[in-house]
């Protein structure tokens, strides 16, 4: 089982503080770096990249969602955010990383069937648009399905799979956010997935719990992905959660 794991905030936890925290984890091998305000500079900052390198981790990105959509019907917008995208791919290939996880985009009048007919129709453009400069690259944006939150996109993950069928493009499949938006294990494997992120809830809020302090059937997820041999990444935001995680893990004798 190959497990990663999401970097620490960095106000709260300094990167290096992280790197080292992973780096002595003998079950972590990948850490996914945020992409994203504090960190959206890190791609220019030459001495962290080259600290990122030092160390004997592999690395995943997570592009930039905070103010970042790639379905905005304002042009202006959504090419900002396409950029702001692709310099994550720009990230992943100064770390020899080949995943860029992707958050689809934003609606706002949800609502309103013609506008929301245009947001989903830009998404897939601009979708393809960043497959497409990720794949000339050597990377793989794997699109993520969003939880159960006004305006977040493909909350449906049959909906996102259909698209992802449509462009060719992989999924990250987050375990967690369907279940919030009631999906249960059972509903949840396409061909198209290459990443996963893993982590706990009630079914009601996206709290990415440890792994068993929810209600997700976890030992059941893993036996259908038996043959998925990516990347199992905790977005989790404590080590503490991390380590009941891996303890739960053990438990399932998974690792």
């Amino acid at each position: 089982m190959k497990l990663g794991a999401s970097i620490f905030p960095r106000k709260i936890i300094p990167i290096e503080k992280s790197l080292d925290y992973f780096e002595s984890n003998r079950y972590i091998e990948y850490m996914e770096i945020f992409h994203d305000y504090p960190n959206r500079d890190i791609d220019v900052e030459k001495d962290l990249i080259d600290k990122f390198n030092s160390y004997d981790l592999k690395y995943t990105v997570h592009a930039p969602f905070i103010e970042v959509n790639p379905a905005s019907v304002n042009p202006a917008l959504a090419k900002a955010s396409v950029d702001e995208i692709k310099r994550s791919v720009d990230l992943a290939n100064l770390l020899d990383s080949d995943i860029v996880v992707i958050h689809p985009g934003r609606a706002i009048f949800t609502n309103d069937m013609e506008y929301m007919a245009s947001v989903y129709r830009i998404a897939e453009e601009n979708l393809k648009v960043i497959g497409e400069y990720a794949k000339d690259n050597g990377v793989m944006t794997c699109i993520e399905n969003l939880p159960r939150l006004r305006g977040f996109m493909y909350q449906d993950i049959n909906q996102l799979n259909e698209t992802l069928e449509r462009t060719g493009l992989p999924m990250t499949l987050d375990i967690g956010h369907a279940y919030t938006a009631g999906f249960d294990v059972d509903d949840v494997s396409f061909d198209c997935i290459s990443h996963i992120h893993i982590h706990d809830n009630d079914g009601i809020r996206d709290s990415h719990l440890p792994l068993g302090e929810g209600i997700i059937d976890f030992k059941r997820f893993f036996e259908i992905f038996d043959k998925y041999d990516g990347i199992y990444n905790f977005e989790l935001g404590s080590k503490e959660y991390i380590e009941k995680s891996i303890d739960y893990l053990k438990g399932l004798k998974l690792i």
